[in-house]
């Protein structure tokens, strides 16, 4: 079998200078296609991110509270919210994230490859577990730094959270550390933060409107989410694909088959 790599779109040197080439419409228009294409493979992955993160959210209320429904009578009788009830809603909450990082580096690998216009199936929501310790380091990071601006002033979170989108795509694809990542992913995107602020801004008014329809909009804007942040990915730091030409087992071993995927995904 003979391997072959090659590399679409921008780079980290482009990237940490601002060459790399982003415009917000195009980013936004392609991510609709691509969603459209990709919707039926990558929705059950998706469910199946929600269902890890709901039950790691009621394990959470469990250990803190004895009981998550504790949480919820409170929440929606408006009655008993005691501090206790809210620390253990936003902690239970900022674990769930963390420890599902393995299934969210999943998605954004997915996302890398429909960004090159490779094919995904909802299995490959497991490629994130060989990045289970960085992808955990770096979600843990991203989410407490978050977790400081927005209590510092909620637009300061916000951007934290634009600014760190990329870290954890990068310590998967590019095998650089979480710190590392966090730094590139950062200076990415204040060198192009003005087309990555409109981009995010549509997303944002996208998952308002999405609420808005008693969340049945997320079915397609959580999938149009990972799209967009995998084609911004390809666009600013590039992606590395791997060719393998394998002969197939059939007799013949004259003909050959070609496999593409994303080299470290």
């Amino acid at each position: 079998m003979n391997n072959k790599t090659f590399h679409v779109g921008g780079s980290i040197e482009k990237a940490m200078k601002g060459d790399a080439e982003l415009q917000a419409v195009a980013v936004l228009q392609e991510a609709w296609k691509v969603t459209a294409k990709h919707f039926f493979s990558f929705f059950p992955a998706i469910v199946g991110l929600f269902l890890a993160q709901v039950a790691l959210l009621m394990l959470g209320l469990q250990v803190q509270l004895g009981d998550p429904m504790v949480f919820f009578d409170a929440i929606i009788s408006g009655e008993m919210i005691t501090p206790e009830i809210i620390q253990a809603g936003y902690m239970a909450n900022f674990w769930s994230d963390v420890l599902s990082a393995p299934l969210y580096a999943g998605l954004s690998l997915m996302a890398l490859n429909h960004a090159v216009g490779l094919p995904t199936k909802p299995s490959h929501l497991v490629k994130g577990f060989p990045f289970t310790l960085v992808s955990v380091v770096t979600m843990l990071l991203t989410s407490s730094l978050q977790g400081v601006g927005s209590a510092i002033f909620p637009f300061i979170g916000l951007f934290l959270s634009m600014a760190f989108s990329m870290a954890i795509i990068l310590v998967c694809e590019k095998r650089v550390s979480p710190l590392k990542a966090i730094q590139y992913s950062v200076v990415a995107t204040v060198r192009k933060l003005l087309p990555l602020t409109a981009i995010f801004l549509v997303i944002l008014i996208l998952i308002s409107l999405s609420f808005a329809t008693f969340g049945l909009g997320l079915i397609w804007t959580v999938p149009f989410f990972f799209n967009v942040k995998g084609i911004i990915y390809r666009n600013l730091f590039g992606i590395t694909l791997q060719v393998s030409n394998m002969k197939p087992g059939s007799g013949d071993d004259n003909s050959k088959q070609e496999e593409t995927k994303v080299f470290n995904a």
